[in-house]
């Protein structure tokens, strides 16, 4: 899902990045429709950064600590 390319293309498989595909197979088994499972991650995205500021603002490729 273009969440991590931009290329706007929720379906098109390409590297390592999410399709819509991935996030409904995961909804599925959560029991939650696509939309819930966004705004989950969504809403678990902005509670993260509250929480760990500093991981947000260094470059991806650092790794987690």
């Amino acid at each position: 899902m273009c969440l991590t390319c931009g290329c706007n293309d929720a379906h098109k498989s390409m590297g390592n990045n999410l399709t819509y595909e991935d996030v409904r197979e995961v909804a599925l088994a959560n029991g939650k429709t696509v939309d819930e499972t966004l705004r989950t991650m969504n809403a678990t995205a902005a509670a993260d950064k509250a929480r760990h500021t500093d991981e947000y603002q260094r470059p991806s490729d650092i790794g987690q600590d």
